[in-house]
């Protein structure tokens, strides 16, 4: 029996996620239809045209993982993996990790959903297609060393991304129509030599996703790259951090209902529904799940856990994500808050640094405060509805305002490459080493246990510094506080 080396594997938290991170590997187009038992047995379809295997696809999801984990050589507990004949978030991640394995292996084929049916043939046979519009931008940009780009509202592409494309490759040329965003993309696609289909655009002057990738197939075997993937593309840590920054703003919603988001958490069985500080987990695991589904992934990837410590996420990187609440509106009034964010394990992250580098993708935001207690009684209520274990009491005895909603204003790349980098930014004061208090006692009258001490980011000082992109949220996206 197989299984990825532990330090490099990062099990998906969520069953979306890992339905994501199983398109993404297999190559399948994203699904409309999120979560779910459909949305899981998709999944499984998925692995099996992967793998080449002859299963009908009437066969329950439990009898189809079994065959799935057959071929894979894992070992399957159905007791521990399937649950009322669907496979659970464990199953999926014990596939997705096995899978992983069988494509690095060159045991898993990847399939061509989102290749343009135009694009058939030999001859485009090397072409990896984008599998978001964000990763068809991002990879477009890079081939001519454009200016960075990013995705509208409403997810739509900017006129920039074509027009930088034909000035770079075809300046001057008066086949190149610039009328408009459309027009300019089937008269670059004619120019580059590929079929420029119906499917292509859409109106309110869209280029949809077959339209992007037959654009970018096209540039890439005009300037001999057929075959590049995004990990090729993003060869500096800024060009990934700003193309995963770019993916969060895109992506992330822009309002966090405190109500909403403590649900979501809860009917995922996420940590953090309990938690005063929600923002922070829920910012997290939407972020996870928007970059799984953005970018097709680094196979092998980069080593993700240093001793208990496990990263959020990588590509040709490792990169930390974290939610900081840069202000606070109380009473109606917005006021500042502190530029410190606490980051990870110290240990850990001098680690990865000695090792490989690392980055941290910091979506920051301003909090509504629950000035009314509306939000508090509501969740005290909810947690006991849960039969939630009760809140453990806290080491001062006090209890803090809670945050009723979170709306994001930036995210940010930062990035430190190595010792020195990090010895660097710790003399200037762009992190510095914290002590933690100790945990919350288990019970009243009892000590918490101690903690290990964690690094602190000053958001302030490193914005001079380490930091290596970043976009603020478009003020028409934002909603007042």
């Amino acid at each position: 029996m197989r299984s990825v080396d532990a330090e490099f594997f990062l099990p998906a938290e969520t069953e979306s996620e890992a339905v994501e991170r199983i398109y993404a590997l297999t190559g399948r187009a994203p699904e409309r239809v999120r979560g779910g038992s459909r949305a899981g047995k998709r999944a499984l379809v998925a692995l099996r045209d992967a793998l080449e295997l002859d299963i009908d696809i009437v066969r329950t999801p439990a009898a189809m993982a079994r065959e799935i984990a057959m071929r894979l050589d894992v070992e399957w507990r159905e007791d521990l993996l399937v649950e009322l004949n669907m496979v659970n978030l464990r199953g999926l991640n014990t596939l997705l990790e096995a899978a992983t394995i069988a494509y690095q292996e060159g045991a898993l084929k990847r399939l061509r959903d989102e290749v343009p049916v135009s694009l058939s043939g030999p001859s485009w046979a090397a072409f990896e297609p984008a599998r978001s519009k964000i990763e068809a931008v991002t990879r477009i940009a890079a081939l001519t060393d454009a200016p960075r780009e990013w995705l509208g509202p409403g997810g739509k592409e900017h006129k920039s991304v074509l027009l930088n494309l034909a000035t770079a490759l075809f300046p001057g040329d008066p086949r190149v129509d610039t009328g408009s965003k459309t027009r300019l993309g089937a008269s670059l696609a004619r120019v580059l030599g590929v079929p420029w289909t119906d499917d292509c655009a859409s109106t309110g002057e869209t280029i949809q996703l077959a339209g992007l990738n037959t654009i970018l197939a096209g540039a890439e075997r005009n300037l001999g790259r057929l075959g590049a993937q995004v990990s090729d593309m993003l060869a500096t840590p800024a060009a990934e951090g700003d193309a995963l920054a770019a993916a969060l703003m895109s992506g992330l919603p822009d309002h966090w209902d405190g109500r909403k988001s403590v649900e979501w958490l809860a009917d995922n069985g996420l940590r953090g529904a309990n938690d005063n500080e929600w923002q922070g987990f829920f910012g997290e695991e939407r972020a996870r799940a928007v970059l799984a589904a953005a970018f097709t992934p680094r196979v092998p990837g980069p080593r993700v856990r240093y001793g208990n410590t496990v990263f959020d996420y990588a590509l040709n990187r490792v990169w930390d994500i974290k939610v900081h609440t840069e202000t606070q509106t109380s009473a109606g009034k917005r006021r500042s808050a502190s530029p410190e964010i606490l980051l990870n394990d110290e240990r850990a992250i001098r680690n990865c640094v000695d090792e490989q580098g690392i980055g941290f993708l910091v979506i920051s935001g301003n909090a509504l405060m629950d000035d009314s207690g509306e939000f508090v009684t509501w969740h005290r209520r909810f947690k006991a509805e849960r039969r939630a274990r009760p809140a453990s009491p806290s080491n001062s005895g006090k209890s803090r305002t809670r945050k009723a909603a979170f709306t994001p204003l930036r995210v940010e790349s930062f990035w430190l490459a190595n010792g020195n980098s990090l010895r660097a930014a710790v003399a200037s004061g762009q992190l510095s080493s914290r002590a933690q208090g100790r945990q919350a006692p288990k019970g009243e009258g009892a000590v918490g246990a101690s903690r290990e001490p964690k690094f602190m980011l000053n958001t302030t000082k490193a914005r001079a510094g380490i930091r290596v992109a970043h976009y603020d949220w478009p003020e028409m996206r934002r909603r007042p506080a």
